[in-house]
């Protein structure tokens, strides 16, 4: 079994990098979130957050998940990715 965070689907492209920006999935105000069989995961995926001119102090490896608002969905780490994403 696997714990999930579900994120948006992936619509909205920044317009520079050309990568996905997804949030976190909520409902009822709460992260939507599941436990999966394995195999129903298709893919890893690397994500980047989003964090402007400045990136907050508060932040750290273990907290940026839970903090940060949005983030990239980074395809360029992954050739197979890529082209799957393209």
């Amino acid at each position: 079994l696997a714990y999930v965070e579900w994120f948006t689907a992936l619509q909205q492209h920044d317009p520079v990098s050309s990568l996905y920006i997804i949030t976190h999935s909520t409902r009822n105000r709460s992260r939507n979130v599941s436990v999966i069989s394995v195999d129903r995961i298709i893919r890893p995926c690397h994500l980047q957050v989003r964090c402007g001119r400045e990136i907050s102090k508060d932040w750290t490896a273990d907290s940026v998940i839970e903090k940060a608002a949005s983030f990239y969905v980074n395809s360029y780490i992954d050739l197979d990715m890529f082209l799957s994403l393209e």
